[in-house]
């Protein structure tokens, strides 16, 4: 389907507000369309037309194009009746595209990949410093798509990607693939075929960068003429990592990451794979070389949240599927005296993994939320009085206030928390699990909500 050359005067309904669709509205306005805002929630501008997102589709305005947001499900009755009626219907990210100039890196996958985006657009802040990176990370693309700039990194979520028309990124990587949203996609093929999106498969020009499982499962069942480039810890990837010498080979380099800050295998893979994206858009060995030891992390991912006389908070907000919450506390080597907080809105996914993970031995585990009535006999069964079931991240925090310390600030022993039944712990790790919307807006305003409970925390007397 193909994009409108001129949205000039043109009757747009935007389905859906939140940061994408706020974001859509706002280029739409100054390209002199004529949108709609069709949501839940009123614009803050009475200017702007409004329709609640219940409204009957007969009754709609004509209208020439809809811009859907991509939390909207494709069963939303404007959508089915846009098809029945041949009224095109595009993502922000297609409208960002058209408007683009600039080349595009995307990168998607199951788990990693907010990280990825920002240490893909960290390596060549040096080459490209006029660069943005966005999409499903932080800005939306539409924010910035009209801007004169020689490149974008995008985050590209299965649902943007699902929503998308061929999207023709100059690169793009494909992390990983293990279950989630299938609330949505229904099936792992599906799934599978949505994040493949990604990709521009006919284009001899386009680098499409994948771990080795997914080289695996493309080589085998897809057609396709780009460059196919892999990373992973066998020598025949493109970008190999050798966890014993602590370095990254590809043609063109041999990359020291004794000086790389994130912990874990996983995140030495995360940046193999960045490595060749920004190898593949043109960055030079040596600035990439230069800025692998300057990148600190992101915010809510694995983030210290405080720390006292050797007892430490983590923020992993952002594992919201089992996937990667296991991948975070891979790195992890305090597991005996560690207590682990989960819950929030479990995704459909197998819990075996999580009962696998705690049965090597956990201090304790809070779950809250929605968690609770999914996973709380389960946990129960193996690891007994360790587990405390509680609703909120406030409950929780009440558990630990009500256990006993052996230290004072004046003391320089390590600093520990005694809970009943003789637990011990010197380390809170906040990794949910799960989706946030049972109680929360987003990961991250449940992770700034933990900050805010380890900083008064701390503060008390103990």
């Amino acid at each position: 389907m193909k994009f409108p050359e001129s949205l000039k005067d043109q009757k747009t309904l935007v389905l859906g507000g939140g940061i994408s669709g706020n974001s859509a509205l706002d280029l739409l306005i100054t390209l002199g369309a004529d949108p709609i805002l069709c949501d839940r929630n009123p614009p803050t501008s009475s200017r702007i037309a409004f329709l609640s997102d219940s409204t009957e589709p007969n009754s709609l305005p004509p209208i020439s194009l809809i811009i859907k947001s991509p939390g909207i499900l494709p069963t939303h009755p404007i959508l089915l009746f846009a098809k029945e009626k041949g009224i095109p219907v595009f993502s922000e990210i297609d409208l960002g595209r058209h408007f683009f100039q600039g080349r595009i890196i995307g990168i998607t996958g199951t788990d990693g990949k907010s990280t990825t985006t920002a240490l893909t657009a960290h390596l060549l802040k040096k080459d490209f410093p006029d660069l943005r990176e966005g999409g499903n990370l932080g800005i939306p693309f539409t924010s910035f798509c009209k801007e004169p700039i020689s490149l974008a990194v995008l985050e590209l979520s299965s649902y943007q990607l699902d929503d998308s028309s061929p999207l023709q990124l100059n690169a793009s990587v494909f992390l990983n693939l293990a279950p989630d949203h299938l609330e949505r996609h229904k099936t792992m093929e599906n799934y599978f075929q949505a994040k493949l999106k990604i990709a521009d498969l006919k284009n001899q020009n386009h680098s499409l960068i994948v771990s080795q499982k997914i080289k695996e499962r493309i080589l085998n069942t897809v057609e396709f003429q780009c460059k196919l480039l892999s990373f992973g810890r066998i020598p025949e990837a493109d970008a190999f990592l050798d966890e014993n010498s602590l370095k990254i080979r590809t043609a063109k380099f041999e990359y020291d990451l004794s000086l790389f800050h994130l912990p874990g295998t996983h995140n030495r893979e995360n940046l193999a794979a960045s490595i060749l994206a920004a190898e593949a858009i043109g960055g030079k060995p040596e600035s990439i070389q230069y800025q692998i030891p300057l990148f600190k992390g992101l915010p809510h991912r694995f983030q210290i949240a405080g720390e006292k006389n050797g007892f430490s908070f983590i923020n992993d907000s952002k594992s919201t599927n089992l996937h990667s919450m296991l991948a975070g506390m891979s790195t992890w080597k305090k597991r005996e005296h560690t207590c682990l907080i989960l819950g929030g809105r479990p995704k459909q996914e197998d819990p075996k993994p999580l009962y696998d993970f705690l049965i090597q031995g956990i201090g304790c585990v809070i779950l809250i939320g929605e968690g609770r009535p999914v996973w709380e006999e389960g946990i129960r069964k193996l690891i007994g009085a360790k587990l405390f079931a509680v609703e909120t991240l406030e409950e929780a925090f009440t558990i630990l206030k009500n256990g006993k310390t052996n230290s004072s600030p004046t003391q320089e022993e390590t600093f520990q928390i005694h809970l009943e039944n003789g637990i011990q712990i010197s380390s809170v790790v906040f990794s949910p699990a799960c989706a946030s919307f049972d109680q929360y807006k987003n990961f991250e305003e449940r992770g700034n909500h933990f900050l805010s409970l380890v900083e008064s925390f701390l503060k008390e007397d103990r």
